[in-house]
């Protein structure tokens, strides 16, 4: 049956789980990769907040379809099918009454989603519930590290009534590799196996995100380094499912 992750920015599955995909897709399964906030930005100037984050990303312009394309290469990679959705990132999302911007810096993006935003869930969940197959494996964030935009396709994807998988959230869960017990609170680990051949395409397809090394890690080999620690501590990836 089919594999499909939801991705709730352009890097998150490969980040988290990109070595699995690999593996998977090299069993003739079809696996995809569906890209919930890859929307352009609505019109009007950016916050200072997403100008530092472009500045960091060295994009200056067309700078969601420069990310895009990363995700396009990236997923290439690991060989599986990509999907981008039209919500924009968090760091785009204003208010339609005034205009004001949920999320104005770096503490925001990873506290609780806005009030105003509730409806959002429930849009993207008919999304979903419209595009997904009848039959698939879906396998959601645990939303590790609580960033808005993975709590919104965690939350969007708990209401469609359907058996679902998660996924740890990497880099976030680098920071406490137990971070997860609360996110996964009664379900069950499952550890899926990655070969050295599928950990060499996660790294690949990690460093293919160019513009989001900086965030995270010093440079491209860090990242690679860090992927394979993160490995070599279960000698796979782990995901999760609820208990019967």
């Amino acid at each position: 049956m089919e594999w499909l992750y939801l991705s709730p920015h352009f890097d998150d599955v490969p980040f988290s789980c990109g070595g699995l995909v690999w593996e998977q897709a090299q069993t003739a399964k079809r696996v995809s990769v569906w890209t919930i906030c890859a929307g352009d930005p609505p019109p009007g100037p950016l916050t200072p907040f997403a100008e530092k984050l472009h500045a960091r990303w060295d994009l200056k312009q067309s700078v969601v379809r420069q990310r895009r394309n990363e995700d396009i290469g990236s997923c290439r990679m690991l060989g599986v099918v990509v999907q981008h959705f039209n919500i924009p990132d968090c760091i785009y999302r204003r208010s339609a009454e005034d205009g004001s911007p949920y999320y104005p810096g770096e503490i925001d993006i990873f506290g609780e989603m806005h009030p105003e935003e509730a409806g959002l869930v429930y849009e993207l969940a008919a999304m979903l519930d419209q595009a997904l197959p009848l039959q698939v494996n879906l396998v959601s964030p645990l939303t590790i590290g609580n960033h808005v935009d993975h709590q919104l396709v965690r939350a969007a994807a708990e209401r469609l009534d359907r058996p679902l998988w998660y996924y740890a959230d990497v880099p976030y869960v680098m920071e406490d590799i137990e971070s997860d017990n609360e996110k996964c609170a009664g379900m069950l680990p499952v550890l899926m196996s990655v070969s050295e051949e599928g950990l060499d395409a996660w790294e690949r397809s990690v460093t293919a995100y160019a513009s989001q090394i900086s965030s995270f890690w010093s440079n491209p080999q860090a990242a690679r380094d860090a992927i394979r620690e993160y490995h070599r501590q279960f000698n796979g990836i782990r995901l999760w499912r609820k208990g019967n």
